[in-house]
């Protein structure tokens, strides 16, 4: 089974939603897959925390109502309920009005003990800028470090922190690549820059 996001959602390009919120949006749109695409979600909260590793109830209420804010799910969340279930209704319209998707092996969930929130949505951003209908040989992206600081709202530490948990447990490969010498290439103190290189970033198979 696999999660498909709406890749302008991943992108941050138009609907902008913190990283931790990525996390639940991601979820429910899994959710809303295995629901039929029914749009009334119903969900046990506390399990649902369970399984994104959101240790307080509050955090969970603010990470929705971030949502509703966004306009990703049609209803604000004033309360949770202290026992059963509650309904949370996705806006399939936001959905439904994109053609293009990223989708990742639904296992990537079983991994959130291991990654944090930024690595999770640094996999589908990478993820979503590979595409193998087009050229199956380009297996891979090259995503700028400036891009992503200003896409996600992410540090130089955190991205770096985010790829090593994505390479340590294998859900992508980096290399180095060294791109071509150019004439213009000089530093600050008008020396030649003699090496240039763009990180290259694959996702692994099975997150595909």
């Amino acid at each position: 089974m696999h999660v498909q996001v709406p890749t302008h959602i991943v992108r941050n390009e138009d609907i902008y939603i913190p990283n931790e919120c990525f996390v639940l949006y991601a979820r429910l749109c899994f959710l809303y897959f295995k629901n039929y695409k029914n749009p009334e979600i119903t969900v046990d909260h506390k399990k649902l925390m369970g399984i994104l590793y959101i240790g307080d109830s509050r955090t969970l209420k603010n990470r929705l109502n971030t949502l509703y804010k966004a306009n990703l799910i049609g209803n604000k969340v004033d309360i949770l309920p202290r026992k059963g279930k509650m309904t949370i209704l996705f806006n399939e319209a936001v959905r439904s009005s994109e053609t293009f998707f990223t989708q990742i092996n639904a296992d990537v969930f079983n991994y959130l003990d291991k990654i944090n929130h930024h690595a999770f949505r640094l996999l589908f951003y990478y993820k979503s800028h590979i595409n193998f209908k087009e050229d199956r040989r380009l297996d891979y992206c090259y995503v700028g470090r400036e891009t992503l600081k200003v896409r996600l709202k992410m540090g130089s530490s955190t991205i770096q922190e985010a790829n090593e948990q994505l390479t340590k447990n294998k859900l992508i490969k980096i290399t180095k690549h060294m791109l071509e010498r150019r004439e213009e290439d000089y530093d600050d103190n008008n020396e030649l820059i003699f090496d240039r290189y763009n990180n290259h970033y694959s996702v692994t198979e099975k997150m595909m």
